[in-house]
């Protein structure tokens, strides 16, 4: 199983327009993502994914469902899907979410959803 997220380069989405708040720290990560849900794309590949408190992503992408584990080093989110460790920064203007690289490349976008709507 490829993550969503790791599919998707810079190249893909060079026309991205980045959204005008700054990028989460730690704290806010822990405080605002873990326990909800982000419906999104990452290149051509759309996903939603559940932060569950206990460190599990539990997903549903192109491919069907898959499972994981998420982190947080620093003012990173970072995913681990058991093929490689990604790790991305936050940034959040209301329910938009967008996953940047430390090089300011976009990853992802998507919406937060409070809790596991999906039942993941």
């Amino acid at each position: 199983m490829i993550r969503p997220l790791a599919l998707a380069v810079s190249l893909l989405l060079p026309t991205a327009v980045a959204l005008a708040a700054d990028p989460l720290t730690g704290p806010q990560i822990q405080a605002q993502i873990v326990g909800n849900t982000i419906e999104g794309t990452a290149g051509d590949v759309e996903y939603t994914e559940f932060y569950a408190a206990d460190g599990t992503i539990h997903g549903l992408g192109d491919d069907g469902p898959y499972a994981g584990q998420w982190s947080i080093e620093g003012d990173h989110m970072c995913f681990d899907l058991g093929e490689t460790k990604e790790c991305d920064r936050v940034q959040l203007d209301g329910a938009k979410v967008q996953l940047t690289g430390d090089d300011g490349s976009l990853v992802a976008v998507g919406e937060l959803k409070p809790g596991n709507p999906g039942n993941l």
